[in-house]
């Protein structure tokens, strides 16, 4: 934290998740986590994650690949993204929530394939009610947040 570097979990256990939050006070970030709940996979928050994530001010990027997003490891699917943005909205707030794609790190079963498709995203998240400020939040704003708070000058 002195030195303006934000901490990302996604990599972390359950218990280095809990240190971060223990021995820090800054926002920090699950760059490219969904929601335990909706897809056990352990690099997944679970819900007190998520809620001590947002309490914190820190923001989980939607991870799009498929075993992130659904048990069974079809296709990741638009749908299933938005399964686990309304969960997320619903337990930590709709402050909490960026995109963390990992389109550089994940096989190519993806409905999205890149940054081309997002457009299809921004549809399903207005066709499910989310207002254009919240998918603003969602796409861009809240990640910019985080940075301006953790990178400022020190």
């Amino acid at each position: 934290e002195r030195l303006g570097i934000i901490i990302d979990v996604s990599h972390l256990s359950d218990a280095g998740f809990y240190d971060v939050l223990k021995y820090t006070t800054q926002p920090f970030v699950a760059s490219h986590s969904n929601a335990r709940s909706v897809c056990d996979h352990a690099r997944n928050l679970s819900d007190d994650m998520i809620r001590q994530l947002a309490k914190r001010g820190g923001v989980m990027g939607i991870n799009f690949a498929s075993d992130f997003l659904k048990e069974n490891g079809e296709i990741s699917s638009v749908s299933s993204m938005v399964k686990h943005i309304q969960h997320i909205k619903e337990i930590g707030g709709i402050d909490c929530i960026g995109l963390g794609t990992d389109f550089d790190g994940i096989p190519q079963n993806l409905e999205l394939k890149d940054a081309s498709y997002m457009p299809q995203l921004y549809q399903a998240l207005k066709d499910a009610g989310f207002l254009e400020e919240e998918i603003e939040k969602i796409f861009y704003r809240n990640v910019l947040r985080v940075y301006q708070d953790v990178l400022k000058e020190k």
